[in-house]
C-alpha cells in the first residue's frame, strides 16, 4: 500500500513538471495581454503546451508504460494490442489529466504542506506576527489545528488523485470496446483461415497420399507379372507427388503471408476429369450418372472437395469396388451422391472411421456453413455419401 502511494505520488510529480512547464509558457504568452485576459491566455497556453506534448511521437507509449509501472495497472488494461492505432485525442486527454492532477498534487505537497509545518511551528513558538503575515489571525489553538489539517491533506490529496488517475487510465490509454472487438474479429479471421488451410491440407495432400499409397501397393503386386501396369502406377505416383508438392508449397506460402488470398487455387469441378482419371488409373471403376453444368465457384469448389474425399475413402475402404458418382440439379440444389458396394464387416469399420475421422467432419462443417447437408453411411448394401448444396445464396 505504501509503495503504491509513493509510486503514484512520483507519477503525479511527473505530471506536475509537465504542468509547471505549460504554466510558465502560458504565463509568458499572457504577459502582454490585458490584465483581465491574462488568466484566460495563461490557461490557453497550458492547454496548447499539453496538447503539443501529447502529439509528440511515442508519448502515448510512454504514458502507457508509466501508468503500468507507477500507477500499478495491469499492462493489458493500458496498452493497445498490436496493430490497433492509438487515437491522438485520448492521449491528449490523458496528458492533460496527468498535468492537471500533477499540478494539484504538487501544490499540495510543495506549497500547502510546508505552510502547514510552518504554521504549527509558529503556533508552538508563539510567533503570532508570522501567522498574521500569512493570514492566520486566529487564536493559537486554531492555527495549530489549521496547520495540522494542511499537513494531513497532502497525503490524502496524493492518494485521492492517484486513485482517480488509476481509474481513468484504462479508459483513456487502454483498448476501447471497439478496439477489443476488432482484435477478436482479427483473431477469429486468423483461426478461420487456419481452419481452411488445415482442411485444404487434408483434402489436397491427404488425397494425394491416398492415391500414392494405393498405386504403390498395386505396383508391388504386379511388378513381376505386369511390368506395364507397374510403369503406369509409377507414372501416376510421380505426377501425383509433383502436384501435391506444388500444392504444399502454395499452402506454406499462404501460412507465411497472412494477406494472401485463399481463393483462386482451389480445385473445382473443372478439375474433376483429372481427378477421375487418376483414380481410374489406380484401378477404380467409376460410373457417372449425371454431370451438372456451370456452377458458382463456391459451390463448384465444395463439390470437388466432397467428390475427392468420397473417392479417396472408397479407394481406402473398398478397393476394387465400382463407384457410382452423381452430380444432379434438383430444384435449386446441387445433390452429390457417391456410392459403392461394401461388405458388412467393412461397413461397420468404415462407419466407425467416419465417426472419428476428420475428412467427413470437415466437409460436413463446410457444407453446414453453406446451409447444406451431408450424410455418410450404409444404404442397403451400398455405402453412400450424399451432400445437398443450395444454389440460391451462391448465385
Amino acid at each position: 500500500m505504501i509503495q503504491t502511494v509513493l509510486t503514484r505520488g512520483a507519477w503525479l510529480m511527473l505530471g506536475a513538471a509537465i504542468g509547471v512547464a505549460a504554466a510558465i509558457l502560458g504565463g509568458s504568452l499572457g504577459a502582454t495581454a490585458e490584465p483581465g485576459v491574462i488568466p484566460v491566455t495563461a490557461l490557453a497556453g497550458v492547454l496548447i503546451v499539453t496538447l503539443g506534448v501529447a502529439l509528440l511521437p511515442g508519448v502515448g507509449e510512454i504514458e502507457s508504460t508509466a501508468a503500468h509501472t507507477m500507477l500499478a495497472i495491469p499492462t493489458d488494461r493500458v496498452s493497445l494490442p498490436d496493430g490497433v492505432p492509438r487515437p491522438w485525442w485520448r492521449t491528449a486527454t490523458w496528458t492533460t489529466v496527468h498535468a492537471i492532477t500533477g499540478l494539484v498534487a504538487g501544490f499540495s505537497v510543495i506549497g500547502v504542506l510546508p505552510g502547514g509545518v510552518l504554521t504549527i511551528i509558529w503556533s508552538l513558538t508563539g510567533r503570532s506576527e508570522s501567522l498574521d503575515r500569512i493570514g492566520f489571525d486566529w487564536p493559537t489553538p486554531l492555527s495549530f489545528v489549521a496547520g495540522a489539517i494542511m499537513i494531513i491533506q497532502a497525503p490524502l490529496v496524493v492518494i485521492a488523485l492517484g486513485w482517480i488517475a488509476a481509474r481513468l487510465a484504462p479508459s483513456l490509454l487502454g483498448p476501447s470496446a471497439a478496439d477489443r472487438l476488432a482484435v477478436v474479429q482479427a483473431r477469429l479471421a486468423a483461426e478461420r483461415r487456419h481452419t481452411v488451410l488445415a482442411r485444404e491440407l487434408h483434402d489436397g495432400i491427404g488425397h494425394a497420399l491416398s492415391i500414392i499409397s494405393i498405386q504403390s501397393a498395386a505396383a508391388r503386386r504386379v511388378i513381376e507379372q505386369r511390368p506395364d501396369r507397374t510403369v503406369a502406377a509409377l507414372h501416376v505416383i510421380e505426377q501425383t507427388s509433383r502436384e501435391a508438392q506444388a500444392e504444399l508449397d502454395h499452402l506454406l506460402g499462404l501460412l507465411r503471408d497472412p494477406s494472401g488470398a485463399l481463393d483462386g487455387y482451389r480445385a473445382t469441378l473443372d478439375d474433376l476429369p483429372g481427378l477421375l482419371a487418376r483414380h481410374r488409373e489406380a484401378g477404380m471403376t467409376i460410373t457417372e450418372t449425371d454431370r451438372a453444368g456451370e456452377l458458382p465457384r463456391l459451390i463448384s469448389g465444395a463439390a470437388a472437395d466432397i467428390v475427392a474425399e468420397a473417392l479417396a475413402n472408397a479407394q481406402r475402404h473398398a478397393p476394387g469396388q465400382p463407384v457410382t458418382l452423381g452430380l444432379d440439379l434438383e430444384a435449386d440444389n446441387l445433390v452429390i451422391t457417391v456410392t459403392n458396394p461394401v461388405a458388412e464387416g467393412r461397413a461397420r469399420n468404415r462407419l466407425a472411421h467416419h465417426r472419428t475421422g476428420h475428412g467427413i467432419l470437415g466437409l460436413r462443417e463446410r457444407v453446414g456453413l453453406m446451409d447444406g447437408t451431408l450424410t455418410a453411411g450404409p444404404e442397403a448394401d451400398q455405402w453412400q455419401i450424399r451432400a445437398t448444396l443450395p444454389l440460391g445464396q451462391a448465385r
